[in-house]
């Protein structure tokens, strides 16, 4: 991918999440949040990923309706996290990605043992690649600055307190 221009990168360094759509999509996730909680139960207990596939469908639908982007499809992918080892040890792991017109792709289960991930950092790994997704549809572009980790903490934070309340 060529550098951004200056003005461009700083226009999106800069960039926030509006506050009353933000504290709408806050609102409105309170339900799939919900059914997160027991999807990831169901997956950790019985293996059986749908429950929590769908439940991270629903998390997307309502982040794009509220902040007017186009539906994205979630892939909830029931394999080891792809990963790189180097003298016996993981020295990289994908958790999840986007690309300008694919679906939101996460991997639910560990790198080294294939273990179920913990939900918050699922919860995380999902919103990572929305907030892709949102700064590809708003900026054409996307890229790990300050302002990407500043827009995914403020969704992030108070979706995170459901989920921890909830497992």
């Amino acid at each position: 991918m060529p550098l951004l221009p200056p003005r461009r990168f700083a226009r999106i360094d800069r960039a926030r999440l509006r506050r009353r759509r933000l504290a709408r999509a806050l609102d409105d996730l309170a339900g799939p949040l919900a059914a997160c909680c027991s999807g990831y139960a169901t997956f950790k207990a019985a293996g059986t990923i749908r429950p929590l596939a769908l439940a991270y469908q629903d998390v997307s639908n309502v982040l794009c309706v509220r902040f007017r982007l186009t539906p994205r499809r979630v892939l909830l992918r029931d394999s080891p996290r792809p990963h790189k080892r180097r003298g016996g040890r993981i020295v990289y792991e994908l958790h999840g990605f986007c690309t300008t017109d694919g679906p939101l792709e996460v991997f639910a289960r560990t790198a080294a043992r294939a273990q179920p991930v913990a939900p918050t950092t699922l919860l995380n790994t999902l919103m990572h690649e929305w907030m892709h997704h949102y700064d590809f549809e708003t900026f054409g572009h996307s890229v790990h600055c300050r302002g990407f980790y500043q827009r995914l903490d403020q969704i992030f934070r108070p979706s995170r307190e459901v989920i921890v309340s909830g497992s």
